[in-house]
């Protein structure tokens, strides 16, 4: 998601500066991806699933001037 502002004015009317505010999400929706089960036949944990594949939930926040 982006929202560009634009900031002062030239005599020709073209902007002077323009200040840009970026959301970017990741896993928006914070869906599960379980990891593999266990395949160690002699272990007491066989076949449980301890751990998640990939990333949780992730926002990043930016500020960008452009003049």
């Amino acid at each position: 998601m982006v929202k560009d502002t634009p900031i002062g004015r030239r005599r020709s009317g073209a902007e002077l500066t323009n200040l840009q505010f970026r959301a970017e999400f990741f896993n928006i929706f914070n869906i599960v991806n379980m990891g593999l089960p266990s395949n160690t036949l002699l272990g007491s944990g066989f076949g449980q699933i301890n751990r998640t594949n990939g990333n949780s939930r992730q926002i990043q926040f930016s500020l960008k001037l452009e003049y």
